[in-house]
């Protein structure tokens, strides 16, 4: 007994995956855009254009050559600040008010 051929691509096989044992026992299946991984690698190599290659590792490049340098800068930027004796904390209160607000919240310094 020769069984009746169903065509399908993957995506409508897959939209069937609750009645997939059925059809295989009543149906001859053939899954039309179906390709083995040889062929997958085969399609991406013959779709890679060199050219784009060398281009995207050129962009790449110079993408970090531009975030190392602006790092440089920051590094640059911050050795000048910490030149420049800026306290960004202090130990000395000069401001009286904060001191009273400080003291309200931790109490008196012994």
């Amino acid at each position: 007994m020769i069984r009746p051929i169903k065509k399908y691509t993957i995506k409508e096989w897959n939209k069937l995956s609750s009645i997939q044992e059925v059809l295989c026992k009543k149906f001859e299946i053939i899954l039309t855009d179906h390709k083995t991984k040889r062929q997958k690698i085969f399609s991406i190599l013959n779709t890679i254009n060199f050219k784009n290659i060398n281009r995207g590792i050129e962009i790449f490049n110079e993408s970090i050559q531009n975030f190392g340098n602006s790092m440089d800068q920051l590094t640059r930027e911050l050795n000048q600040t910490s030149q420049n004796n800026i306290k960004i904390w202090s130990d000395e209160e000069n401001n009286s008010k904060d001191k009273e607000n400080l003291e309200k919240i931790w109490g008196k310094r012994k």
